[in-house]
């Protein structure tokens, strides 16, 4: 019977900082995009306000 040889476990650091950024991205993507929405709402609403 053979044995695997044993390793230490090699830590994820870089991935864990990669899903990290890119979750903000995806966060601050979200934020901007509900700000342009309002935006745009803001101005319709302009619209119908004028007399």
């Amino acid at each position: 019977m053979t044995t695997e040889p044993l390793t230490e476990p090699v830590e994820h650091d870089i991935a864990a900082v990669g899903a990290v950024v890119t979750a903000g991205v995806v966060l601050l993507a979200f934020v901007v995009g509900a700000a342009f929405v309002v935006a745009q709402l803001v101005d319709l609403v302009s619209w119908f306000a004028v007399d």
